[in-house]
C-alpha cells in the first residue's frame, strides 16, 4: 500500500533504529534494560486506603536510584541502577514482540534492600511480578523532536524514556513547527540534528544511553562533564592540551579545554570533583581571564561551525538569509539568520573572501543544525538566485583565538612579512578584517576580531597543521608570558563584553531586537524573518547584570530574576559566571524592557538566597571598545 501525505511523523518507540534505515538516516535513539517490580499488598498500605487517607505520592529515592508509588494496595519499584545494558542497537527483532529480558537481581538487589528500608512495611508485602523489558533513550536523555536531518515534510519524534510525561506537549509543539513553521518555545534541545551524522554512530548512542539511564537519579551540578565514549572528536593538538594541564569539556562530540589545570595536581585537588560552589577548577580560570586581560592567552576554537557558501547566487542569497549588511572583500561581520516566526535560528560571523565567495563561522555545538537550515534555505531560493554551493569544512580547518594587549607582540615574532612590525597593525590589518597571513611555515586565514573583548585574532589554519602551529605560537609566546586558555574563562570575558551567545541569550524563542541588537539589524532591506520580527515587537529585553552575589558561588545562567524588593519574579539569567574586571559575579539575561536600563537594581536567586544584582550598560567593559581597536 502506498499513501501519499504532505507531512509524515514518525514515532516509533523501541523501533527508532529500522525507523532510521528506512529514512537513511541516523538516530541516536538506542533502548535500554529497564527493571520494574511489582510488589503484593503492603497490609499497612491498605490499612491507610481504607481508613480514607489519600493515595501517596510517587516517592523518588535519588541515592537509590529509584522511585515507588502505590500499585493496588501494593508498590511499584522502579530502578535506574549502574549497569542496564543497551539492547537492539541495531533494531528490534520481528521474533520479539511484547517480549521480556530475563530479571537480572543481582543487579537490583541494592535498590531492593533501600526500598524495605524506606517503607518498612513493604517488607512483608513479597513480589507479586517483575518486569524486565526495552525503554529508548538518547545520549542526553532528551528525546529527538523536529525536522528530519536532509529531509522535507519529514518529522521525528523518536527517543521518548519518559513519554506520558512528554506526549502531550510534544503533540502541541510538533504542531506548531508543522503548521506555523516554528514553535512558539525554542525546541533547540530536542532538535534530532544536535547529534551529526558525519560522527554519530549505533556505537556511540548505546554507550552514551547507557550512561544516561544510570545517570537518572544522579544529583546533576552545572560543571557536570560526562565521561563515556570520550575522547571521540579530538583536535591535532589534543595530547599537547592535556599534557599541559588542560581539562575537557564535551561540545558536539568535540574535546574542548573547559581550563588548565596543574600537571602534578596535589592530592587533595579532584579536577572530577562536582560542586554548586566555585569549584577546585574556578581560581584557574581566573588567572586564565586574567591573562587575556593583562598580557596573552591562547584558546583553542577549532569545534566552531564553518561553512564555505559561494557560486553566483552566493551574495543574493546571504543578504536574503541574514539581517545584517553583508561585508565588504576582506571585511567581517557579525549577522543573524532568522526563523519564519522572526527569531534567532544562527548567529554567524562572515568573511567575504570575494566578491561571491563567503566564509561562515557559527556556534560548534550545532554544526548539522545549521548545515541544513542553511542547505535546505539555498535549495529554496535557487532558482531565484543563481547557483549556491556549500561546503561544511569544520573539520578541514582547526582555530586558536589569541587574544591580550601582547597578543600582538606574540604574532610578529613569527609572521612572515618583509614588514612584520606593521603587519599587525591597524593601518594594514584593521579590527573586524581578514587578511590571508603566514605564520612560520602554516597558512593563516588570520580575522581580527575577539569573542573575549581584548586586541586578539582568530587564526583558520589547516588543521593537519595545527600541531607545527600550536608549538610556534607556544614557543614566541614564552617570553610574553602567553597562558593557555580555556572556554570557562573564555565565557566569563565574552559576558563582560555583553556578547551573546547562541544558546544562551541567542535562540529560537528571541528576536534580534529582543536580544538588544539593533547596530545588527539593517532595516533597509528585505530579509528571511523581518516582518515577523517586526509584528512581534520587543516583548522583553537581554541585558548584562553585575551581581554582589556570595563569596563562593556564582550563577550559571537560568537563575530567576526579582524586582528589587524580591517580591516578583521578572526574568531569568541566561548565563552567568565571574568577572575579573569587576571582582564580582555577572551575568546576562531577559527582563521587561522598562527594566533592562542601566541602573536598574534587581535581585537574583543563588543557592536558595536573593542578592543584589544591579543593570549595567552595555558592554561593561571597554564599551567604547578602546582595547579591540588598540593601536599598533
Amino acid at each position: 500500500m502506498v499513501i501519499t501525505a504532505e507531512h509524515v511523523v514518525t514515532a516509533s518507540g523501541n523501533h527508532a533504529q529500522r525507523t532510521a534505515k528506512m529514512l537513511g538516516i541516523k538516530m541516536p535513539a538506542v533502548p535500554v534494560e529497564h527493571t520494574f517490580i511489582v510488589m503484593d499488598k503492603d497490609p499497612e498500605l491498605v490499612k491507610w486506603r481504607e481508613a480514607g487517607n489519600p493515595e501517596h505520592p510517587v516517592v523518588r529515592d535519588a541515592d537509590s536510584e529509584s522511585y515507588a508509588r502505590e500499585e493496588r494496595g501494593g508498590w511499584i519499584l522502579g530502578i535506574y541502577e549502574h549497569g542496564a545494558p543497551a539492547r537492539f542497537e541495531h533494531g528490534v527483532p520481528d521474533s520479539f514482540r511484547a517480549d521480556l529480558f530475563p530479571l537480572d537481581l543481582d543487579r537490583i538487589a541494592e535498590q531492593y534492600m533501600a526500598m524495605t528500608e524506606r517503607v518498612p512495611s513493604c517488607a512483608e508485602s513479597g513480589l507479586k511480578d517483575d518486569f524486565n523489558g526495552p525503554i529508548c533513550y538518547t545520549p542526553d536523555g532528551n528525546p529527538l523532536v523536529g525536522p528530519a536531518p536532509g529531509l522535507r515534510n519529514m518529522w521525528l519524534a523518536e527517543g521518548f524514556s519518559f513519554g506520558i510525561t512528554a506526549a502531550g506537549g510534544t503533540g502541541y509543539y510538533l504542531a506548531q513547527m508543522m503548521v506555523e513553521g516554528e514553535a512558539e518555545i525554542d525546541m533547540a534541545s530536542l532538535d534530532p540534528k544536535r547529534y551529526a551524522q558525519s560522527w554519530m554512530t549505533t556505537e556511540f548512542a548505546a554507550r552514551k544511553n547507557e550512561e544516561c539511564y544510570e545517570h537518572v537519579y544522579i544529583l546533576h551540578h552545572p560543571d557536570e562533564e560526562r565521561p563515556a565514549a570520550r575522547p571521540l572528536r579530538c583536535s591535532p593538538a589534543f595530547d599537547r592540551q592535556k599534557e599541559r594541564g588542560a581539562q575537557f569539556g564535551w561540545v558536539n562530540g568535540w574535546e574542548r579545554p573547559n581550563y588548565y589545570g596543574p600537571k602534578n595536581a596535589p592530592a587533595h585537588f579532584d579536577h572530577d570533583a562536582r560542586s554548586f560552589r566555585r569549584g577546585g577548577w574556578w581560581q584557574y580560570a581566573v588567572d586564565e581571564a586574567k591573562a587575556i586581560r593583562e598580557g596573552v592567552g591562547l584558546v583553542d576554537a577549532t569545534a566552531f561551525t564553518k561553512h564555505v557558501v559561494k557560486g553566483p547566487g552566493a551574495t543574493q542569497f546571504l543578504d536574503w538569509f541574514t539581517c545584517n549588511k553583508l561585508p565588504k572583500v576582506g571585511r567581517i561581520n557579525l549577522t543573524y539568520a532568522l526563523t519564519a516566526a522572526g527569531t534567532t535560528r544562527t548567529e554567524y560571523t562572515i568573511v567575504r573572501n570575494g566578491e561571491n565567495n563567503y566564509y561562515l563561522v557559527s556556534a560548534g555545538g550545532w554544526s548539522e543544525y545549521d548545515a541544513d537550515f542553511l542547505r535546505k534555505a539555498a535549495e529554496d531560493k535557487m532558482a531565484e538566485f543563481g547557483y549556491i554551493e556549500i561546503q561544511d569544512v569544520t573539520t578541514q580547518w582547526g582555530v586558536f583565538a589569541i587574544a591580550g594587549p601582547k597578543s600582538r607582540d606574540v604574532l610578529k615574532e613569527v609572521i612572515g612579512d618583509a614588514d612584520p612590525e606593521t603587519a599587525l597593525s591597524n593601518k594594514r590589518f584593521p579590527w573586524l578584517s581578514a587578511r590571508q597571513i603566514e605564520l612560520g611555515m602554516c597558512p593563516v586565514n588570520a580575522i581580527r576580531v575577539a569573542y573575549t573583548g581584548e586586541l586578539g585574532w582568530e587564526l583558520h589554519h589547516p588543521i593537519e597543521m595545527q600541531n607545527y602551529l600550536f608549538d610556534l605560537l607556544e614557543k614566541a609566546g614564552e617570553k610574553h608570558g602567553m597562558k593557555l586558555v580555556g572556554a570557562r574563562a573564555q565565557t566569563w570575558r565574552r559576558m563582560e563584553k555583553s556578547y551573546r551567545a547562541f544558546g544562551t541569550e541567542l535562540g529560537r524563542d528571541a528576536t534580534p531586537a529582543e536580544a538588544d541588537l539593533p547596530r545588527f539589524i539593517d532595516l533597509s532591506k528585505e530579509f528571511h524573518g523581518k516582518e515577523a520580527m517586526l509584528e512581534t515587537g520587543v516583548r522583553f529585553k537581554c541585558c548584562t547584570l553585575l551581581i554582589d552575589g556570595p563569596e563562593d558561588a556564582d550563577p550559571w545562567g537560568r537563575e530567576v530574576l526579582y524586582t528589587e524588593d524580591g517580591a516578583t519574579r521578572v526574568g531569568r539569567l541566561t548565563s552567568g559566571g565571574y568577572s575579573v574586571a569587576f571582582g564580582k559575579s555577572i551575568g546576562m539575561g531577559y527582563v521587561p524592557p522598562e527594566l533592562a536600563v542601566e541602573g536598574t537594581r534587581l535581585k537574583v536567586k543563588l543557592l536558595d538566597r536573593l542578592w543584589d544584582a544591579v543593570v549595567s550598560c552595555d558592554s561593561p567593559y571597554d564599551p567604547t571598545n578602546a582595547t579591540i581597536r588598540q593601536n599598533g
